[in-house]
């Protein structure tokens, strides 16, 4: 029971990090998935005064589901054909960082599902640095990668992930397909 529960542990530790990009993919989205409910903020709000700019209200029908969902948009929207990429957070960090945050994926405005399948934080392993549409289709994003001795400012790695957005008869569905790490 005890190793079990340490396991239990160790998989958790691994998936709050940038673990996740380190083993063979598993799945996490699925097609006619709705978007995932904001966690209550860890630190202060979005919204907090002393962040001014840090949230944007929604301007489309994606980004109404994912402001519904309790969460609240920031950056900049990436859009190519039918295909949208939003950022949005749950909380931030003492110097109005995203924390809690995540990548959404819609495919003609039905959710696709997310970039990673864990809550990502900046300044932490498996942090979201960048996203690019490659095609309506295609979707490459870059995550930074931290060890123990590296400065918060400075990751000593990234890890670029490919995805593919497939069409499935119950909607849409991201698919992670390669990793590569440098």
């Amino acid at each position: 029971m005890l190793v079990a529960t340490l396991l239990l542990a160790a998989q958790e530790a691994c998936a709050q990090s940038g673990g996740w990009l380190d083993r063979p993919f598993t799945n996490w989205n699925q097609a006619g998935d709705h978007v995932p409910k904001a966690p209550a903020p860890k630190a202060d709000a979005p919204g907090d005064p002393r962040c001014p700019g840090a949230v944007r209200p929604p301007a489309t029908a994606a980004e109404l589901a994912v402001a519904e969902a309790g969460w609240s948009l920031y950056g900049t929207v990436r859009h190519r054909g039918g295909t949208t990429v939003l950022l949005a957070q749950a909380s931030v960090d003492g110097m109005c960082r995203p924390w809690d945050y995540q990548a959404f994926v819609f495919a003609k405005g039905a959710f696709a599902g997310t970039l990673s399948p864990v809550l990502m934080d900046s300044r932490t392993d498996g942090a979201l640095s960048d996203v690019r549409l490659l095609s309506q289709t295609s979707i490459e994003a870059t995550f930074l990668r931290y060890v123990d001795a590296d400065p918060l400012c400075c990751p000593s790695r990234v890890s670029t992930v490919r995805y593919r957005v497939e069409r499935r008869p119950d909607g849409p569905a991201v698919a992670p397909l390669s990793v590569h790490s440098r």
